[in-house]
């Protein structure tokens, strides 16, 4: 089997894991819902612009504080919302095992 083939294969596996089949029927449910979509978009901006901060060493005022932790409790709230976001890093997660997997095969081809 070459390499194709086998790549072939893996994709076919990834699309049959339950961790994909969960994260596929979950963004489903979320976007059947706008409120919840709406919310995910504010609570992934918010994210980037915590990251942001963080990377440029600034420190959070409280009032920024204060909105993260209304966010997180409004996110933490809706059941759809959080299945979304539990399923999303799960299948997250794997692909990142399969890509360390990858990487760590030729990685001693590097040194």
């Amino acid at each position: 089997m070459g390499v194709y083939d086998t790549a072939t294969k893996l994709a076919s596996e990834i699309k049959n894991s339950n961790e994909y089949k969960s994260f596929k029927k979950n963004m489903k449910v979320l976007k059947s819902d706008k409120e919840s979509e709406v919310l995910l978009r504010d609570y992934k901006l918010y994210q980037i612009e915590l990251q942001n901060s963080t990377m440029k060493n600034k420190k959070l005022d409280k009032k920024s504080i204060k909105k993260a932790e209304e966010l997180q409790k409004k996110v933490v709230n809706n059941k759809k919302l959080y299945n979304y976001l539990n399923s999303e890093q799960k299948f997250t997660q794997m692909m990142n095992n399969i890509n360390k997997i990858l990487a760590d095969a030729v990685e001693q081809d590097y040194d």
